[in-house]
């Protein structure tokens, strides 16, 4: 492959999206809202209980999109993800946190 090509494969990887205030992340082409999340901040993750994007809610399965704004909603009690978060995560970094809290959640219950 050329050069041209090689750059071009290069941003097939990723997606590009927009946080509420404008900042750009660069996730895993495939990823969810629930990935951009935990790219931001693990308590975000783990406190995520929806999701707009551009404005319209999704599921938080969603696939993100070039260009996407996306909103996560929370709840400040909610400390816990999903374990079928682990079904369409798409992100080392958001699996290995979904794991990590539902680990620790585990062990918090067996020490009780």
């Amino acid at each position: 492959k050329n050069k041209g090509e090689l750059r071009i494969d290069q941003f097939k990887k990723y997606v590009y999206v927009f946080t509420p205030k404008g900042d750009i992340k660069q996730l895993a082409r495939g990823a969810t809202p629930v990935d951009f999340a935990y790219s931001i901040h693990k308590d975000l993750g783990n406190a995520c209980v929806g999701v707009t994007v551009n404005g319209d809610f999704q599921k938080l399965s969603y696939e993100l999109k070039d260009g996407d704004r996306v909103e996560i909603k929370t709840l400040k009690h909610k400390k816990l993800p999903s374990p079928d978060w682990l079904d369409f995560v798409k992100t080392r970094k958001g699996r290995e946190e979904i794991r990590k809290a539902l680990r620790k959640d585990s062990e918090r219950k067996e020490l009780s």
